[in-house]
This record gives C-alpha cells, structure tokens and sequence, in this order.
C-alpha cells in the first residue's frame, strides 16, 4: 500500500486538490519538530467537560467488555480435562484494572 500511494502521489500531482496533503511529512528524531505529538497531553486541560463525560459511557463499555472477555476466556482455559492451576499472579491484571477505572 506504501508503494502504491507513493505511486499515486508522484503519478497525479496535477488532478488532487490542493487541500489533501500528497505527501506524508516525517521530520527525524532528533528535529524539535519530531516532538509535537508528544507535546499533545499540554492540549487536553481544553477539551470540554462535556466531552469528558460522553466518553465515559464507552470506556465503561470497553472495561466491561474486557472484564467479560477475560472471565470467559479464564473459564473456558480452565476446565477440569485441562488440569491447570491458577499462577500466583492470577486475578492481578483485574486488580490493575480495577485500580485503573
């Protein structure tokens, strides 16, 4: 897909608008300019609290669905024909995600 875009940049210059970028800008790592997206967390103080709330509905979704998923998967891999045993670590990525939300 690379290639084929690349291809399509150099190939069509003429007929994009010049609003759509044709070319992927990559500075290298040690440019200050390399650093932006990093800088992005200074950003978030001005999303509205609105925004804010709204999200909450789909990432207690997303915890709720990966704490179902990992109750499943941990029955399912724990049947009696497979004879395992619970780590000493077991329930501690539940503990994490608990702590997390």
């Amino acid at each position: 897909m690379v290639i084929l875009w690349t291809t399509l940049s150099y190939s069509l210059p003429t007929k994009i608008p010049s609003g759509v970028p044709r070319r992927l800008f990559t500075p290298l790592p040690w440019e200050p300019k390399s650093l932006q997206h990093w800088t992005v967390a200074k950003e978030l103080f001005s999303v509205p609290l609105a925004y804010i709330l709204l999200a909450i509905v789909p990432a207690v979704m997303v915890a709720g669905l990966y704490f179902f998923d990992h109750s499943v998967a941990s029955q399912m891999a724990q049947q009696k024909e497979f004879n395992l045993k619970n780590p000493s670590a077991y329930h501690y990525d539940i503990l994490v995600l608990s702590f997390w939300c």
